[in-house]
């Protein structure tokens, strides 16, 4: 079954002793602290996985908290950072603004409380662009779908399988306000307030895709020196 885990957010507490059954256990400041909260968990088979990197545990970097700090992978389904701890597998408490840097795979996710389609959600945000100005953030995404039913008595029914949706890209604007990124160039130039033509250069010039991350990132770039 999964637990909660709650990262020490003060680095001030004194180191407490482990307990044991349904009890809290700590470890030192800036590293975690576990309660054993139990959240229901499905029981059936699914298909797939809910892990976007994969299911193996990396290490990370977080600032200002030990270097000792467990190995983390990121649950996209049920947007959760997980750690193992012995044969149990425990949550991330979401403390706002926290970086989160996975080295060996190149990505940052920060644990964000935003707002976005009127919504308000605490999860976790790849950061692409870090910038006062404009920020670009994405939002990975797995779904769950509902397995097939048998048509006849000689096969099974298909099992409940995660899939893989669509990413969401969003842009922060002087940190305050998430939006959608933009789909065109008329969009964007109003979304950036950026003169349409110097913009339309830029992007005809570069061969910028409004499909491909690695030129929404540049774009951003390009945005924020302006």
């Amino acid at each position: 079954m999964k637990k909660i885990l709650l990262i020490a957010c003060s680095f001030t507490i004194s180191l407490m002793n482990a307990q044991v059954g349904n009890e809290n256990i700590s470890y030192s400041p800036g590293t975690f602290f576990m309660r054993a909260n139990r959240p229901t968990t499905k029981e059936y088979v699914i298909e797939g996985s809910p892990y976007i990197n994969g299911e193996k545990f990396e290490k990370v970097i977080i600032k200002d908290f030990s270097k000792n700090v467990q190995d983390l992978r990121y649950n996209a389904y049920e947007d959760e950072m997980e750690f193992k701890e012995g044969e149990e597998i425990y949550y991330a408490n979401k403390l706002n603004n926290l970086k989160i840097q996975f080295p060996t795979l190149n990505k940052t996710y920060k644990s964000l409380t935003y707002t976005y389609n009127g919504k308000t959600k605490a999860g976790y945000l790849v950061l692409l662009v870090d910038n006062l100005k404009y920020s670009l953030y994405k939002k990975e995404n797995i779904e769950l779908l509902k397995g097939e039913k048998s048509t006849n008595a000689y096969t099974k029914d298909a099992n409940d399988y995660y899939a893989k949706d669509k990413d969401l890209y969003l842009i922060l604007k002087n940190n305050n306000q998430f939006n959608k990124f933009p789909k065109n160039i008329s969009d964007a130039a109003e979304a950036f307030s950026i003169d349409k033509k110097e913009l339309e250069n830029f992007i005809k010039s570069n061969k910028i895709n409004f499909g491909k991350e690695a030129d929404l990132i540049k774009l951003v770039e390009f945005i924020n020196q302006h």
